[in-house]
């Protein structure tokens, strides 16, 4: 089972998502279930079950993106659900590295700022490419967005 404050920063994160994305009864459904999967992901310590979760708030963002939510709150939604992944799975190899009885705050909030800070920034640059390429050239936008998500997923990687 992942620390208990990389579980709790996940878990407000996915909740974050789902009231964001409940614009409808599809949306709703599809995050509410994220949010459970997620838990149940965590109370139990699996990583499928907790990949899951993650998976269905991005497909409740897909869904809240297709019944046209602005992109401000997609956006916004995206960040959140990320940053659920990104604390979780933290939380999952600390809980596999160091164990249950060792203090873990330091490094689990480091990570989570750290998470947080360069989600945000991607996050704004992307919402300002689409800010200046709206109306114009959507497709250029769509592929810089498409870059910027790519770039970040290697630099997670690393």
């Amino acid at each position: 089972m992942p620390p208990l404050l990389s579980s709790g920063i996940a878990l407000l994160a996915a909740i974050a998502t789902l009231v964001i994305t409940a614009v409808s009864t599809y949306t709703l459904a599809a995050s509410a279930l994220g949010v459970f999967f997620l838990l149940v992901g965590l109370v139990r310590g699996s990583t499928e079950i907790y990949t899951l979760g993650t998976v269905l708030l991005v497909v409740a963002i897909i869904l809240a993106g297709m019944l046209g939510m602005a992109p401000l709150f997609l956006l916004t939604a995206a960040f959140f659900a990320l940053i659920a992944w990104d604390v979780g799975q933290n939380g999952f190899s600390i809980a596999d590295e160091v164990g249950s009885g060792v203090s873990t705050l330091r490094i689990e909030m480091v990570h989570a700022v750290s998470s947080s800070v360069v989600f945000a920034a991607g996050s704004s640059v992307g919402y300002a490419v689409f800010l200046t390429m709206t109306g114009r050239q959507p497709v250029l936008a769509l592929v810089a967005l498409l870059v910027g998500v790519v770039a970040l997923l290697l630099a997670l990687q690393r």
